[in-house]
């Protein structure tokens, strides 16, 4: 017993005399000391800690590009790990109104088992912290603020498994899941703490080119050229392009170039990216954004005529012209090298369409909008950046038609020859015509009376009669309004009589 008071004794007295030689030692000592003990803790916990673990965080370390392998890892465990969590979280899915989205929720562990291993997920949020164990980050970053990361831990004897067999299976069933339940999204970027960002809503367009009011051999040759596109990988590798495309839809305000849009998307089952310039600060991130587009789809610039775009060369020692006071636009200009970048410019804008960044991605459609084509910038619309000019005219009495087929489901009507001779006199749009053909829900005497003498008849008798005195009463609205158009185009036209 006394053996042991003097052991504890002396280990006292060793550990007052460490303390004191400790303190009197310099501080950068101290900082080494803290640096090799830092570094060897680590060492020793790997060395008797049996489990490895994978990281694979939201972005890369750079934070530019979102990485795909987050996006699978949330698939797959959202379809195979639920019924074993505890913390889920729950919104309201995309395909219906009553179609609820389970996820995991934060720090929620799950075990997953592949070929006998078991392997255990947690999703870390932002700015979570790296815990003990031997690390493989498949895309590293140690800043404070981290983005949201899986964490994968397993034995280390399962290290080749994992590597080889379990996350390529991952990659597998994950595109299997999004090619069997693919929901079509609408994104829009917006500026949130000074940088720009995508938000996305689901995206069912009722658009499609049955319903397009345009010459029937014009859709079927877009079609065409559309279902091409999607089916030329292999001819774009074989010539060295990027596989991306480029259309301009140009032509009057209301004549159909948003719908032709939801069209397209229909069609080929593409995310729409409607890309705003006047949100984005500079060419860095106009670069960020369209990094983060996927692969299967539609990259929109709506109404670009509405943009001031400007192509100045800055001189040193002369100013730019001054903008007009009274727009609210983006001034896409080209800086002089010795100036600060901090616009869009011109030439970020055609990198971006048919650059060098047009190569980072496939299968992907740039779309133009404009009201005024002879407004634009030559560079920007030129053959190879809009490979097809499509003019969205105005309608015409074949583009009547399929309005009134898919409006009034009539295919012929008396009024049909005279609308179509008022057609070919004025231009008017199809949005013009098809708000003449909405049924407004006005009382009709004559029809009230006509549905109290069929009282009794079939239901679907009396249904067709009630359309098809609707169908005669917009058609004699449209028939009235193009004639009202008529009247004083003629009158614009006629000179005034003083003048004669």
């Amino acid at each position: 017993m006394a053996l042991s008071v003097e052991k504890w004794v002396g280990f006292g007295s060793a550990m007052a005399g460490f303390g004191l030689l400790w303190s009197r030692m310099p501080e950068h000592v101290h900082d080494e000391a803290r640096h090799i003990i830092s570094s060897l803790v680590p060492m020793l916990m790997s060395y008797f800690n049996p489990y490895e673990q994978i990281s694979i965080s939201e972005y890369g370390e750079d934070r530019f590009r979102r990485n795909k392998m987050f996006d699978a890892v949330s698939t797959y465990l959202r379809s195979t790990c639920l019924d074993v969590a505890s913390n889920l979280t729950a919104e309201l899915g995309d395909k219906s109104k009553d179609h609820l989205l389970i996820n995991l929720d934060e720090n929620q562990e799950v075990v997953d088992n592949f070929q006998g291993a078991r392997m255990w997920w947690r999703l870390y949020p932002k700015s979570a912290k790296k815990w003990g164990a031997t690390v493989i980050s498949l895309l590293p970053g140690d800043s404070d603020d981290q983005p949201r990361c899986y964490r994968l831990v397993f034995h280390q004897r399962h290290r080749k498994l994992v590597l080889d067999s379990y996350l390529p299976s991952v990659v597998r069933q994950w595109r299997k899941l999004i090619d069997t339940n693919r929901q079509r999204q609408l994104f829009t970027n917006y500026s949130r703490e000074g940088k720009s960002h995508w938000i996305n809503v689901p995206y069912n367009p009722p658009a499609t080119f049955d319903m397009l009011a345009m010459d029937h051999h014009k859709k079927v040759e877009i079609m065409e050229d559309l279902n091409t596109f999607r089916e030329a990988k292999e001819y774009h590798s074989k010539v060295g392009k990027a596989w991306k495309r480029g259309y301009l839809l140009h032509g009057p305000p209301g004549t159909g170039k948003s719908t032709m849009i939801g069209a397209m998307a229909n069609l080929l089952r593409y995310d729409v990216y409607d890309l705003d310039l006047t949100s984005i600060k500079d060419n860095a991130e106009l670069r960020k954004l369209f990094l983060d587009t996927t692969d299967k789809s539609i990259i929109v610039i709506e109404d670009i005529d509405a943009i001031e775009v400007e192509l100045t060369t800055k001189r040193k020692g002369k100013e730019a012209a001054q903008e007009n006071s009274n727009s609210h636009r983006v001034k896409i200009e080209l800086p002089d090298k010795n100036e600060d970048h901090g616009k869009v410019t011109l030439s970020g804008l055609l990198s971006f369409v048919d650059g060098l960044w047009s190569a980072c991605g496939s299968e992907r459609i740039f779309v133009f909008t404009t009201n005024h084509i002879d407004r634009l910038d030559p560079a920007l619309i030129r053959r190879g950046r809009m490979d097809r000019h499509i003019k969205m005219s105005y309608c015409k009495f074949e583009a009547f038609k399929m309005l009134a087929k898919s409006y009034l489901d009539i295919t012929e009507h008396s009024l049909f020859s005279e609308i179509g001779q008022l057609l070919d006199e004025i231009n008017t749009t199809p949005a013009d015509v098809a708000d003449n053909l909405m049924p407004r829900g006005k009382r009709n005497g004559e029809m009230d009376r006509l549905l109290d003498e069929m009282n009794g008849a079939p239901a679907d008798l009396m249904l067709r009669v009630k359309r098809r005195r609707e169908a005669d009463d917009c058609l004699a609205g449209l028939v009235e309004t193009l004639k009202t158009k008529k009247a004083a185009k003629m009158k614009t036209a006629s000179p005034p009589m003083d003048s004669m």
